[in-house]
């Protein structure tokens, strides 16, 4: 449905679907989208349409299995500037984080909200430095993890 609508140039009941009649499906709705090579600007303004009604996990795993992740990361700052502490969110924003280097040892041991396991594995095949940061702030829930 997604890719007949864009063919067509009926992006507006694309955003009709996403904000209103279906919010929870939109991380499928994005993924088609980046299937079809369409505007970054489009899908942004799409995300921030839909807002908190979005599943975070399910937009981040369709994004990452695209290898698109850095098109989350306003809409993902957004949603933590507001307070957001599902740490679905965190977790993405750190990835992006250590992904582009931007202080990531910083936000490991600053952010109280991500989840040290699915940072830590993130960051083994990066920096192993940043996974032990990750895996250290667990107190002691990871510790199979670190040894490993």
């Amino acid at each position: 449905m997604t890719q007949y609508l864009y063919e067509n140039k009926l992006t507006k009941y694309i955003e009709v679907y996403c904000h209103k009649v279906s919010p929870q499906h939109t991380p499928v709705v994005v993924g088609k989208l980046l299937d079809l090579d369409v505007n970054e600007d489009f899908i942004r303004t799409l995300l921030n349409s839909v807002g908190h009604a979005c599943p975070v996990d399910d937009l981040v795993e369709q994004v990452e299995r695209r290898n698109r992740l850095r098109l989350l990361q306003p809409w993902l700052e957004a949603r933590v500037a507001t307070g957001n502490q599902e740490a679905a969110t965190h977790n993405a924003i750190g990835k992006i984080y250590v992904t582009l280097n931007r202080h990531p040892a910083s936000f490991l041991t600053n952010d109280p909200f991500y989840d040290p396991k699915v940072l830590g594995e993130f960051c083994e095949k990066l920096d192993p430095s940043l996974a032990f940061l990750a895996y250290k702030r667990a107190n002691g829930h990871c510790d199979d993890d670190l040894v490993r």
